[in-house]
């Protein structure tokens, strides 16, 4: 019975994902942005939809930060 013998590498080529770089992915509104003293990861509060304000912290150094809409959308275009 051959079901549980191994295929033999027959010189196929396989396909290597080099997972160490993350892709850079742009500032989105709602989704976190890293403190803007130290660079370290951010936590998101709240977010204030009557005046389209984000309230933020990081997680790193304790610096509190809020991000508005509209400057989110002027560094994005």
């Amino acid at each position: 019975m051959g079901l549980f013998r191994r295929r033999r590498d027959r010189g196929e080529a396989t396909t290597v994902i080099d997972l160490r770089d993350p892709a850079p992915v742009p500032p989105q509104w709602g989704s976190p942005l890293p403190c803007p003293d130290c660079g370290g990861r951010g936590y998101l509060d709240h977010i204030d939809p009557f005046r389209d304000v984000m309230y933020m912290h990081c997680t790193e150094c304790q610096v509190r930060y809020t991000v508005a809409k509209e400057d989110l959308d002027a560094a994005t275009r």
